[in-house]
């Protein structure tokens, strides 16, 4: 299985090293789209279900640590919408855990290739949706 990600981030949690993306997509043998945002309160909830039902296997929402959004409140609605986002997709038995937000600090780079190496592991795990 070829895992297809999502990746919405905001512009002003991390930096998204485009090498260490390519990087981990031909290691880990993944498919990544990344869309920027200004915030990650700007990621509805429709974008991630879009996602999902455009044949994404995970969609993953990049914020700032919590109580260091930019945009003060913006990164605990992305949160939310995520929370929604799964019970949505739990209720159309699509699965519970195809959308996952992470918190990030823009000085560690690290961290985010810790955070997709997860989501590529965990949409592994779960498997593909068979709607494709």
């Amino acid at each position: 299985m070829k895992p297809q990600i999502v990746i919405y981030c905001c512009a002003n949690s991390t930096a998204v090293p485009e090498e260490h993306v390519e990087r981990i997509m031909a290691e880990l043998d993944a498919e990544i789209m990344i869309s920027r945002l200004p915030c990650s309160g700007r990621t509805d909830v429709l974008y991630m279900l879009k996602a999902i039902e455009a044949g994404a296997d995970m969609a993953m929402v990049v914020g700032c640590p919590e109580g260091r959004c930019q945009f003060l409140e913006g990164n605990l609605r992305a949160r939310k919408r995520v929370g929604y986002a799964n019970r949505l997709l739990a209720e159309a038995g699509v699965g519970s855990e195809r959308v996952r937000m992470y918190n990030l600090d823009s000085a560690h780079g690290e961290q985010f290739a810790a955070a997709l190496k997860e989501t590529i592991a965990k949409a592994r795990e779960i498997g593909e949706w068979v709607n494709r």
